[in-house]
This record gives structure tokens, C-alpha cells and sequence, in this order.
């Protein structure tokens, strides 16, 4: 096994000390370790998404032409006779 040093900032030591209490690992080492072997390659695989691997999908793909996406219901208890009186400066 070879040994590494490395120096975490006192925000990321405390969220491994989190995953380690979590995890039930033994050290900040096997938390460290446990993350990377299951999420190293996920992150290395999809770091820079390549755009034609992963387009945007289309409406047509998510809804049928059939069954227009539902609307939520408009809240009964919503005032009908609200007005902006003032402009909205972006």
C-alpha cells in the first residue's frame, strides 16, 4: 500500500468526518478511500460532459403528442385581482 500525505481544508475535513461517521470507516483515510472507489470514476467519466454524448432532450422525447404536460391547479386561495404597480428593473 503506498502512504500519501494530504492536507484537507477544516470545510472538507468536516464533511469526511461526516461520511467517516456515516460510513462507519475507521479513519479519514478509509472514508477518503471508500469515496473515490465509488465515485472516482463517475467524476473522471463525466467532468467535462461532451455535449453530443449528452444533448438536451427535446419536449417530444419526454411528452406524447397525446398527453400535453399537466399544469398544477391554480391555488383557491390565490387573490385573482393582483396587479404590478411598479416596474420591474433588471
Amino acid at each position: 500500500m503506498a502512504n500519501s500525505r494530504i492536507v484537507l481544508d477544516p470545510d472538507i475535513r468536516a464533511v469526511v468526518d461526516q461520511i467517516q461517521s456515516k460510513t462507519r470507516t475507521a479513519s479519514p483515510s478509509q472514508a477518503i478511500a471508500l469515496m473515490v472507489s465509488r465515485y472516482g470514476r463517475h467524476l473522471i467519466e463525466t467532468w467535462e460532459l461532451d455535449p453530443n454524448r449528452y444533448p438536451d432532450p427535446s419536449p417530444s422525447s419526454s411528452y406524447s403528442a397525446a398527453e400535453p404536460p399537466a399544469i398544477a391547479p391554480a391555488a383557491e386561495s390565490a387573490s385573482t385581482d393582483f396587479r404590478f404597480t411598479e416596474p420591474i428593473e433588471l
